[in-house]
């Protein structure tokens, strides 16, 4: 590995959280982790975008509520695995990456970029922290359903851009994206 370069890992985790006796499922099809390798001064500060990199499914008896936060040691920053150099910052805020959530059917409420946060304060794909309304079409569909029956709102694809600057110290860096279906309480 050239001097300088630094390699970013990123490991996801899928939960579904039910308190009923309803099913309520998430299933990972597609990019269970994920590597970025930085090379270039220009891949430094313009970032990097590895597009379709996550597809998952959800299934369910219930309205549902999906969110999505970064897990790491010391909340709101990445996991530093190895430095390579004492030059830099080794305190990398999670929000250097950013996330897209795609469904065929445009029901995700982000579908531009935004930084990760903290899982102790998520952001919402679809649905709130609150009991939400039925929505059975369009942004924000939470209706019952399944990805067979229901391929336009219950698929997602999820696209990564990551753009660490040139501030902070080089090395392997880690963290978790935690993505959470819940039943819309």
């Amino acid at each position: 590995m050239p001097r300088g370069s630094g390699i970013i890992v990123l490991f996801f985790l899928f939960i579904s959280s039910l308190s009923s006796a309803q099913t309520l499922d998430i299933t990972i099809t597609r990019g269970a982790s994920l590597d970025f390798t930085f090379n270039t001064i220009r891949q430094y500060t313009n970032g990097v975008i590895v597009p379709n990199a996550t597809e998952f499914r959800i299934e369910s008896t219930a309205e549902w509520d999906l969110y999505v936060g970064t897990q790491t040691i010391v909340p709101g920053q990445w996991d530093v695995i190895q430095s390579y150099s004492s030059a830099g910052s080794s305190t990398v805020p999670v929000s250097i990456l950013e996330i897209r959530a795609i469904s065929p059917g445009g029901t995700s409420q982000q579908t531009s970029f935004f930084q990760m946060q903290d899982f102790s304060t998520p952001t919402y794909l679809i649905g709130s922290a609150a009991d939400d309304v039925l929505t059975n079409s369009g942004v924000g569909t939470n209706a019952p359903g399944d990805p067979v029956n229901n391929a336009f709102t219950h698929r997602f694809r999820i696209d990564y851009r990551l753009t660490p600057g040139v501030n902070y110290r080089p090395g392997v860096y880690s963290l978790t994206v935690v993505f959470t279906v819940a039943e819309d309480l």
